[in-house]
């Protein structure tokens, strides 16, 4: 077992910009960006080595952050921020991607098979209503203290709480003292064996607020560049290096609103995402994706449920495409048209539009709203070639929940006649970004 982290080195291109006073050259520098490839079991950190290089913070508007524990109220919702916070210590808000998501407790299984293909940051929003706070707490120290990933989960994700005010747990101890405790790891963790469970949120019959985990997860995140996802999707293996190289390569991937030369639009990076078989191994690389789906192991993501919300342009081209080591754009997307109900997981920043908090996962179109933003905006969604996500195994049959999709029918109404009126006040309109 190695003693230390392995760090990659990647120079990010050379950039040179004219100063506007004389004909000379402010040479910047080469950009190295430094990643994790192994975590120390003695030392889970990321580590910023003393090494000479530019942060690209300085050629963005981006703010390196403070990672400290805050205890707040947002709206009807406390939020204890950075509950726990990842070991990886003071970071570079260019330095990485981070990985934000939600949950509750039950999902829990997935967060270190999800850290073993990302390694780099990973922001958690864990929603834990009255009784649901306790088996929230073993989880976590479950995870901190007795699973065979714990270093992974030490050194990578900061985990943040969050309720209703009417549903504030009886007892929240401070996060020094929970830590403090001890577990018997003999047993099982709190989160397997939890299907049928009756939890607090089931009891009190409370949606989940898929959108304020998502916001509280993304806001944060310490990095420029969020990964907004969820937790059961799982990334390509070495995907942020191969995402730093390829902006290196590419000028064109710093946007209008974060370098001082101007581009047109605001970008973000589309993977594609799929199901795989419950038996089936999940994919590593696109070879292998490939393989599983010419042999219907693996299929586009909710192709049984929506199959044009995450299908976007030229899906078949992209699945027949060759492949390579490197990462590239392969198509460039709008999401107008033909595209107005497209849902993709991308790359962005932490300057995106936020999710609407009205809106819940039970009651579906949950990234509508910010889908038609962004629209509205003038993004461009730029799908990566070689990298792709990969649902938890086990393809999802059809919606077969007559009361769900009655209230996803009512909830899009209400999208339509009223939010999206709103949408058009804040953000302006352009034609064609109405689903």
């Amino acid at each position: 077992m190695k003693k230390g982290p392995s760090v990659c080195l990647f120079f990010v291109g050379l950039f040179n910009f004219n100063l506007e006073k004389g004909n000379t050259k402010d040479s910047l520098g080469f950009l190295v960006f430094l990643f994790v490839d192994q975590i120390s079991v003695s030392n889970a950190r990321l580590v910023e080595q003393e090494t000479t290089w530019v942060d690209l913070g300085k050629l963005r508007n981006c703010k390196d952050r403070e990672h400290k524990s805050v205890n707040r109220l947002r709206g009807k919702f406390w939020v204890l921020q950075n509950f726990v916070r990842a070991d990886h210590g003071r970071m570079s808000c260019s330095s990485n991607v981070t990985y934000t998501t939600h949950a509750d407790y039950r999902y829990l299984d997935n967060l270190v098979p999800l850290l073993e293909r990302w390694r780099s940051p990973l922001s958690l929003a864990l929603y834990a209503p009255g009784t649901d706070w306790e088996p929230t707490i073993e989880s976590i120290l479950w995870l901190l203290q007795c699973d065979a990933g714990r270093d992974l989960v030490r050194g990578l994700t900061s985990f943040h709480i969050y309720f209703q005010v009417g549903h504030t747990p009886r007892v929240v101890l401070r996060a020094e003292t929970i830590l403090a405790r001890k577990l018997d790891c003999g047993g099982r963790p709190p989160y397997e064996g939890t299907v049928g469970r009756r939890t607090y949120r089931s009891q009190k019959d409370l949606d989940y607020p898929v959108n304020t985990g998502r916001n509280i997860a993304r806001e944060a995140a310490l990095t420029h560049f969020v990964l907004a996802s969820d937790i059961e999707l799982y990334p390509t293996p070495g995907l942020v290096p191969k995402f730093f190289t390829m902006l290196g390569r590419h000028s064109d991937g710093f946007t209008a609103k974060h370098l001082p030369v101007p581009v047109p639009v605001p970008v973000v990076y589309v993977l594609r995402i799929f199901e795989v078989e419950s038996n089936a191994t999940m994919p590593s690389d696109k070879l292998q994706l490939q393989d599983m789906l010419w042999s219907s192991q693996a299929v586009p993501f909710h192709m049984n449920i929506c199959p044009h919300c995450h299908k976007g342009p030229k899906l078949e081209e992209w699945i027949n495409a060759s492949v390579s080591d490197e990462l590239n754009v392969s198509h460039k997307g709008i999401r107008m048209g033909r595209e107005n109900r497209w849902e993709p997981i991308f790359i962005g920043s932490t300057t995106d539009p936020p999710y609407d908090e009205r809106l819940s996962w039970e009651a579906m179109s949950d990234k509508m709203t910010q889908a038609y933003a962004m629209c509205a905006l003038g993004y461009e969604f730029h799908i990566l070639d070689n990298a792709f996500l990969v649902h938890k195994p086990g393809i999802k049959p059809g919606l077969d929940n007559p009361e769900r999709h009655d209230l996803a029918l009512r909830t899009e109404s209400v999208i339509r006649s009223r939010f999206f009126r709103e949408m058009r006040i804040i953000y302006g309109s352009r034609d064609g970004c109405l689903p």
